[in-house]
């Protein structure tokens, strides 16, 4: 078996005041201890103080000797001219009329750079000499403190797995061959960005092309999170990535991690009906809304 590296970040970007699922710095580390006790190394791109209670939680685990924290002041200095584009199309009307939903979080320039990193930080850790010749991204937030996986303590194991030599990507729903503008206008989500596993020798190729398909996006005036972003760059060298058709975390337990304790279909099936429920909601309260609008609009020309 494959020894895999672990790496995820934290960077607090004002999501508790996010109009879409807002979270609490303590939600993120209370998350990111229930799976914490993983045995992998593990390598945390973070601040410096949120870096003092990752070796806390990893320390209470006896994995302080398995925990390298790379600190970063601001993120947004790691790829300026990136950021900068973004934010000049999340701050353009017409790119948020486009959307279906105007406060998704991933209108939000910074939040969606930050998902774009997900990436770098990957190279960025082969770089350094800090991974095996496998290397994964999970989020610091994985299963989101207990969305699919129940029991914290089953989380104490060696996650090894024999990937192939290729990109891992899992996807949920059915892939489709959908224009990229017309997923950008529905939200349409694909590939997970939740996990990522890759050869190391890859993972300055999938920054490369991840980087590149941002900038293409916002070269037309449009911009979107890791989920649309991997997708593009699956379509751009396909012959490099394998796709894995799965559910949100659920990758874990079907490649390596079998012994974990899932919710029952039932319970996920009723997860995501809130979840389809809630959207179909906005939806509907935000025609009403335009509705509305235009009837004004046309009784004040009338006037």
């Amino acid at each position: 078996m494959k020894d895999i590296t672990l790496v995820t970040a934290f960077f607090n970007i004002g999501r508790e005041n996010f109009k879409a699922i807002p979270r609490t710095d303590n939600v993120y580390l209370n998350n990111f201890e229930f799976w914490a006790r993983m045995r992998n190394n593990l390598i945390v791109y973070t601040d410096e103080f949120t870096a003092k209670e990752v070796y806390n939680i990893r320390e209470q685990f006896g994995l302080r000797n398995k925990t390298e924290v790379i600190v970063i002041d601001n993120i947004c200095d790691i790829e300026p001219e990136v950021y900068n584009a973004m934010k000049q199309v999340s701050e353009n009307q017409w790119f948020l009329d486009y959307r279906i939903l105007p406060n998704a979080t991933s209108n939000i320039a910074k939040y969606s750079y930050l998902m774009l990193l997900k990436s770098y930080f990957l190279a960025d850790a082969v770089k350094r000499g800090l991974t095996k010749k496998q290397v994964a991204w999970i989020d610091f937030g994985f299963n989101h403190g207990g969305d699919l996986y129940t029991n914290p303590e089953q989380f104490d194991f060696m996650w090894e797995y024999e990937f192939s030599n290729k990109i891992q990507f899992f996807y949920y729903k059915k892939y489709d061959e959908k224009p990229i503008f017309e997923i950008v206008r529905r939200l349409s989500d694909c590939i997970m960005g939740c996990l990522i596993v890759t050869p190391s020798n890859l993972c300055e190729e999938l920054w490369k092309l991840n980087k590149e398909a941002m900038l293409n996006l916002n070269k037309v005036g449009l911009s979107d999170d890791d989920q649309l972003i991997q997708l593009m760059s699956f379509r751009a060298k396909p012959e490099i990535f394998e796709l894995h058709q799965s559910e949100w975390f659920l990758p874990l337990k079907e490649y390596g991690g079998s012994h974990l304790t899932i919710k029952s279909p039932l319970d996920r099936s009723k997860y995501r009906n809130i979840l389809s429920n809630g959207k179909a909601a906005y939806k509907k309260r935000k025609n009403a809304f335009n509705t509305a609008v235009k009837t004004y609009k046309n009784l004040v020309t009338k006037v």
